[in-house]
């Protein structure tokens, strides 16, 4: 399995035992760059009980391990889970998109959401890895860049916002 489908296959069988989780990070990236950028690891975020998800996630083979994440020896892909809530630097995030696969679907954020969290590393750690990451996104996906630039001016980023804009447009 790549990474949409193991993020749709847990997501489905998260959701039939009613845990609804939401993906985030470099997986996001993964999907939308179309693996240009290839995540080692899920980060999901859900609102739910952790024994509950821990349960639940042992039932399909993955195990939780002290340094807090799980593993399964049929994935290279480890899952971890985000505290929430879900934000891009200081905002909230309030709407997903959906990605299909023949597994099911798994929720995320949008592409746009994507750019800008991967923006927030890069603008407040100096993460380059980040920014690359970011510009795969855009090459790959269509993004609002109103959107990104307005939240960058909130962050008081718009100077890295307009180098981020540079590198799009090479």
């Amino acid at each position: 399995m790549d990474i949409s489908q193991l993020a749709s296959y847990i997501s489905e069988y998260l959701r039939s035992k009613d845990v609804d989780v939401i993906l985030v990070g470099g997986a996001c990236v993964s999907i939308y760059s179309k693996n240009a950028y290839i995540s080692g690891d899920l980060n999901l975020i859900t609102y739910h009980e952790g024994k509950k998800v821990k349960k639940y996630l042992a039932e399909i083979g993955f195990e939780y391990t002290p340094a807090k994440y799980f593993t399964n020896k049929h994935t290279k892909f480890i899952v971890e889970f985000v505290n929430p809530p879900i934000s891009v630097g200081n905002e909230p995030v309030s709407s997903f998109s959906i990605h299909k696969t023949a597994l099911g679907e798994i929720k995320l954020l949008t592409a746009t959401d994507t750019v800008k969290d991967r923006l927030s590393a890069y603008f407040h750690w100096d993460d380059e890895q980040s920014l690359a990451q970011a510009i795969l996104v855009v090459k790959e996906t269509k993004v609002d860049f109103d959107n990104i630039k307005a939240w960058a001016s909130r962050e008081g980023m718009l100077d890295k916002y307009n180098i981020f804009l540079e590198y799009c447009q090479r």
